[in-house]
């Protein structure tokens, strides 16, 4: 599933997001379209954003329960249909951002040279806040030469490693699949505190 988060022209290669879940119906694809409005609206024109599943029920769309907790904020739904990670698709991302430890261990399967740059979720946003407590972010950047979006997304990493707050483990979101609205409520309220701490990271940045 892919949402493109420009509302204007860019220059250059976008910054590739990939979300990752096991079906690619409910938690992926959510947090996609939260991650594709938010950082289109933070940086238009530079965030590409895509989700797919480790046991993808591939050609599905996204669960109603997703859905509708979508339409409720006012967040744009992604036409496309569920799909499932492969190396190629990985190859191309700047981080992928899985939803459980064991989403993790199948993309490292895939794809082992993305260790660094596949992360929890909600640990990489944990992670931007703690560091951003300690330390001026721009300084960081600004450190190692990354001063505008894309070398930013592309130093990350290293960046955090340094400061000893690379994520290694993963907090497991809360897989609503075939369960009620109020386990839906729960994913959504983990993703949304999540994605909001991304975007909010982004847009502190001049450029």
């Amino acid at each position: 599933m892919t949402a493109d988060a420009s509302t204007a022209p860019s220059t250059g290669q976008p910054v590739r997001l990939l979300t990752v879940c096991t079906g690619n119906v409910c938690r992926s694809p959510y947090a996609a379209a939260l991650l594709a409005q938010g950082l289109g609206w933070a940086r238009p024109g530079t965030f590409e954003v895509s989700s797919a599943g480790t046991h993808a029920l591939v050609g599905r769309r996204l669960e109603p329960g997703s859905r509708v907790i979508l339409e409720e904020k006012g967040v744009p739904v992604l036409p496309d249909r569920a799909r499932m990670v492969t190396p190629a698709l990985l190859s191309e991302q700047s981080l992928v951002l899985v939803m459980s430890a064991r989403h993790r261990e199948t993309v490292l399967e895939e794809a082992p040279a993305l260790v660094r740059r596949t992360v929890g979720l909600v640990d990489l946003a944990a992670a931007l806040r703690e560091v951003g407590e300690q330390y001026a972010w721009p300084d960081l950047l600004a450190d190692v030469g990354a001063k505008e979006v894309r070398a930013r997304w592309r130093a990350l990493p290293e960046v955090l490693a340094a400061v000893r707050a690379l994520p290694e483990r993963v907090t497991e979101v809360e897989d609503p699949y075939g369960r009620g609205a109020r386990s839906f409520g729960r994913m959504a309220a983990q993703l949304d505190s999540a994605v909001r701490a991304v975007v909010r990271w982004e847009a502190q940045f001049a450029r």
